[in-house]
Order: structure tokens, then C-alpha cells, then sequence
């Protein structure tokens, strides 16, 4: 499954999707005509990219539902009730920067779909920050690069409790299923291995989920990431020694 299609099946039935950073409006050309939502607002803050989306949802003959904002983030955004709010194609700390500029708008929305490029532990930090709730984390792979796709609700957690660096960094829906495919996995626990090779042993189950298999590969891309900088990184040293911590009490 590539990006755009992981994102396409995250948006949930809703009467407007508002699309920040449209990626050429391919996710609400597909969400139009499936039905899933009624309308949809596409705002940029280029003119480029929304004239670009103008023509393809003009192709599409949608135009009559569909409106275009030239602005930044939410500004000059009024949610109504039953909107999905997507964010997509951006860097982590630009959509954290949108969530918490616009902050006091979110609780209109049902439903956050978020899909950072980059950085995306500093999105998270923003959701734990705000008290979102993350309700989950899946996982595009495309030419053996993941691609994250957080979803949020804008109600405000119960918890107080704060996310860990670990949580912030391989994302704690990733790692909850991570320890349930472990628990799964008999033949683990008597291997004493380490998270790579665990990793690569859970690869091999034949009743793997697909979306499971890919979210292993974002799990073993990000920690081989951090392995490179750690040489160089007190920072990145301390959160491995942590992640093997964690990783050992699963056993």
C-alpha cells in the first residue's frame, strides 16, 4: 500500500475534509468519489499548489463541492461540526506548528489525520503536548521507505501521563504492537536476541498483517537511523541504551 492510498483509508465518513497542504487533491479526488466525505476545502499557503489542485478536482468535475483557502495552516479556517482535519506531505514541526497555532480550533474536529515526512517525534510531542489522543499509527511503505500516518481525536486524553523519549521517537502505537507480535511469537523469548533480530524473526511469521509487516519496517528504519547518529550523539545513546532496556522487560 502506497502513502497516499494508506491515507485515502484512514479518513473516516465525514460531511467535510478540510486538506492542508493538499498533495495535488489526489486523497480528496478519491474520497469524493468514493462518498466517504460530502465536501471538501483545500487550503496551501502557495497559490501554485492550489491552483494545481483546482484543475485536477475541475478534471474530476467536483468543483461544486469542493472550495480552495490560500492561507497558512488553519488561519482564516473555520471548522464546522463533523470535519476531519488532514495534514499531509509536510514536515513533523511544520504540522505541530499548525496544531498548535491553531489549537483552539481542533476540538470541531472528529478526527486528525496526520502525515509527517519528517521529524515526525516532534509531531508527537506536539500531540502530548496538547493532550490529543493518538488512537493509532500506521505505516505506507513505499520503494523500502515507511511513511507514518498518525491518527488523533481532538478530545482531550484522560491520561496526564506524559509520553516517554521512546514513545516520542518509534511512536507508542508501534510499540504496542511490537510487544503483542512478540507475545505471539513463542520461539522469541528462547532466542535471547536483540531488537533487530527479533525484528527480522517476527518478519518471517506467515500470518503476518500487512500493515504489522510494515509497521516492522518502520520500526528497524528508525533504529537503524538513530544507530548511525549515536557514535556521534550523547542524545541518541541515551535513547538506545533505553529502547534495549525496554525491549529486555518484554521478556
Amino acid at each position: 500500500m502506497d502513502r497516499l492510498t494508506l491515507i485515502t483509508a484512514c479518513v473516516p465518513p465525514c460531511r467535510r475534509l478540510i486538506d492542508v497542504g493538499s498533495d495535488h487533491a489526489t486523497v480528496p479526488i478519491s474520497l469524493l468519489k468514493r462518498g466517504t466525505c460530502k465536501q471538501v476545502l483545500i487550503t496551501d499557503i502557495h497559490r501554485g499548489p492550489i491552483e494545481m489542485a483546482r484543475r485536477r478536482i475541475t478534471e474530476a468535475g467536483l468543483l461544486d463541492v469542493c472550495r480552495f483557502v490560500l492561507t497558512d495552516g488553519l488561519n482564516d479556517i473555520t471548522p464546522e461540526e463533523g470535519d476531519v482535519l488532514l495534514i499531509s506531505g509536510l514536515g513533523g514541526e511544520n504540522i505541530a506548528d499548525i496544531l498548535e497555532r491553531g489549537y483552539h480550533k481542533l476540538s470541531r474536529f472528529d478526527r486528525l489525520i496526520l502525515q509527517p515526512q519528517t521529524k515526525d517525534n516532534l509531531l508527537r510531542s506536539a500531540i502530548d503536548r496538547l493532550s490529543l489522543t493518538l488512537l493509532d499509527e500506521r505505516v505506507a511503505v513505499e520503494d523500502r521507505r515507511p511513511y507514518l500516518v498518525i491518527i488523533c481525536d481532538s478530545s482531550t486524553r484522560a491520561s496526564c501521563i506524559r509520553l516517554s523519549p521512546i514513545h516520542l521517537e518509534f511512536g507508542p502505537k508501534i510499540l504496542e504492537r511490537f510487544e503483542k507480535l512478540i507475545q505471539i511469537s513463542p520461539q522469541l523469548p528462547e532466542l535471547n536476541i536483540n531488537v533487530k533480530a527479533a525484528i527480522d524473526e517476527l518478519s518471517t511469521l506467515e500470518l503476518l498483517d500487512p500493515q504489522d509487516r510494515a509497521r516492522l519496517v518502520y520500526l528497524l528504519f528508525k533504529f537503524d537511523k538513530i544507530a548511525r547518529r549515536a557514535p556521534f550523539h550523547i542524545q541518541d545513546q541515551v535513547l538506545l541504551k533505553s529502547f534495549d532496556k525496554w525491549f529486555l522487560s518484554l521478556f
